[in-house]
């Protein structure tokens, strides 16, 4: 039954899928989880740093939203009017809007920008969505894949949180504070006076924002990661899956994996069941499955498998995800270097920063890819990365298109920061 119950779910992953290109506004879902593009139609304006009255009044209020609940004042109230405001799409980077000057920082591409520039250099971003009355008993989550830099986010006037970094993705879990039926305002504060690199770097929010939609039951951010390993005319792939209970009882449920190949066609299957988890805890399940005569991805034929994961509680599917992945073997020798494959490769490539001529680091999707396809066709194989987490999509496109990658992180060190 389950099986069979795979088989139409992944039909509707792909609906739900398209659907999804709602902008936040959408009806009854066709899956279980949803993720909705949320680039469209926020209202933008520059604040200040320090000055009040520049920065709407933001922070005056008698009650501060630190120490009381709906108390975010200024635009970080719901009811802020926005109307002279102006109205753009994300990817949105604004310091490559600003004027050049030499008492800017190099770290913003010496626009008139940072210290010296207290008027260009603080921005608020407000969004007014529907969420249907329908998701009511739901999880639902904002994801930013990332902002630049040092921002707060305030949702119907309840402060949400402060993300320090430009280059991390993050997300707040929003649930408490919508109201279902009706309209719903995100706001969010971007301080970028301070640089963090020292490289062209962007202001403002530079990469896409996801409304996520789950059942209380359901997979965890990222909580599906595939591994391979090659053996001898076989493969063994690994899924490790986290599942969250966000309901108020324990919960039973098992996971059927299905592996399917670049055809569309399903390969192989695996499933663990009987799991228990008690309300509010969080659990990991592995599940390995063998691949007879895999086709591995290689820089010359990128193979790329899809694993579908389906959560069942009793029939009901109440998650599904899509995870894409590609079976390979890799080595390092101290003597001989970089082996892919068992076949020894010299990694050829360049180190790129994520900024692009004429748009900054707001850099469309399409541009990820021509970018690779560029570096591949100059006779490179791999990128480095700089200096910190890409933007998923140009992983997405290297992975696609055949290309290795070096990836950074922003600061090594062993507090919680960090980490």
């Amino acid at each position: 039954m389950k099986k069979m119950l795979l088989s139409v779910l992944t039909i509707s992953l792909a609906c739900s899928w398209i659907s999804a290109q709602t902008d936040g506004q959408s009806v009854k879902p066709a899956a279980p989880r949803e993720r909705l593009l949320m680039d469209n139609g926020w209202k933008f304006a520059l604040g200040h740093p320090f000055d009040a009255a520049r920065d709407f009044n933001h922070g005056t209020g008698y009650f501060s939203y630190f120490t009381k609940a709906g108390y975010g004042d200024g635009p970080a109230a719901g009811d802020f009017d926005d109307r002279a405001w102006r109205i753009l799409d994300l990817p949105h980077d604004w310091a490559v809007e600003l004027p050049f000057d030499g008492r800017g920082g190099h770290s913003h591409g010496y626009r008139a920008m940072g210290r010296a520039f207290p008027e260009n250099s603080v921005g608020w971003y407000r969004k007014t969505f529907l969420v249907p009355e329908s998701d009511l008993g739901r999880r639902i989550s904002i994801e930013f894949d990332g902002v630049h830099r040092n921002s707060d986010y305030w949702m119907n006037g309840f402060y949400l949180g402060k993300e320090h970094s430009g280059s991390s993705s993050f997300q707040f879990d929003v649930t408490d504070y919508l109201d279902y039926g009706g309209r719903n305002t995100m706001a969010v504060r971007v301080d970028a006076v301070m640089e963090e690199g020292w490289y062209y770097e962007g202001a403002g929010i530079y990469r896409h924002v996801w409304l996520a939609k789950t059942e209380p039951l359901h997979f965890g951010r990222h909580g599906i990661f595939v591994s391979t390993r090659v053996e001898e005319g076989a493969a063994s792939i690994t899924a490790s899956t986290t599942v969250v209970n966000e309901t108020d009882a324990e919960a039973v449920f098992d996971i059927v994996h299905t592996m399917i190949d670049a055809s569309g066609r399903p390969v192989a299957d695996g499933e663990t069941g009987g799991h228990v988890l008690k309300a509010g805890e969080t659990g990991e399940y592995p599940c390995v499955t063998r691949l007879k005569k895999p086709r591995l991805w290689s820089l010359e034929d990128p193979h790329l498998y899809k694993m579908n994961t389906v959560l069942f509680s009793g029939n009901d599917a109440v998650d599904v995800c899509e995870t894409p992945f590609g079976i390979r073997s890799v080595r390092f020798d101290p003597n001989e270097g970089f082996f892919l494959n068992g076949k020894r490769v010299q990694l050829k490539g360049t180190n790129n920063h994520q900024d692009h001529a004429g748009v900054g680091t707001a850099v469309p999707d399409a541009l990820q890819e021509f970018r690779i396809r560029t570096l591949k066709s100059m006779g490179c194989n791999a990128t480095r990365t700089s200096h910190h987490p890409p933007t998923p999509e140009l992983l997405t496109a290297c992975d696609r298109l055949g290309m290795l990658v070096l990836d950074e992180n922003r600061l090594m060190g062993s507090s919680p920061e960090q980490m």
